[in-house]
């Protein structure tokens, strides 16, 4: 995976593509499958078993979903997790995905600054 410099309005239109909810609750299955969605088939599988499986985005097409997971890589990619994060908790809403993602957003959050979780950087 190629990094890039990631800024803060391509932050926010990363995170707006991808939906605040979409980041919250996927996050932490990306940075622990890092390695294998760096593997295009795995990738396409994977995108695969979200439309399939998601309730939420079963009737999105594949495409967008497939942009939603190129939006949440990209903001792993830009080194910008935490502040991905961050935005995720501040997001003001009250849709019950959002508030979902905001709640496993602050654990996720927890777990990065305690230690348990590692991200990667990318130079």
């Amino acid at each position: 995976m190629n990094n890039f410099l990631l800024t803060d309005d391509e932050l926010i239109e990363s995170i707006e593509c991808a939906s605040p909810w979409f980041v919250g609750l996927y996050m932490e299955t990306f940075l622990n499958n890092l390695s294998f969605l760096s593997n295009r088939q795995y990738k396409n599988e994977f995108t695969n078993d979200i439309h399939r499986y998601d309730p939420i985005l079963i009737e999105e097409s594949i495409l967008d979903i497939y942009n939603r997971v190129e939006s949440l890589l990209r903001i792993i990619k830009g080194n910008r997790v935490k502040d991905a994060l961050n935005i995720v908790i501040d997001y003001d809403t009250d849709s019950i995905y959002d508030i979902y993602a905001r709640q496993e957003s602050i654990y996720l959050l927890a777990l990065i600054n305690n230690g348990k979780i590692n991200v990667p950087t990318f130079t």
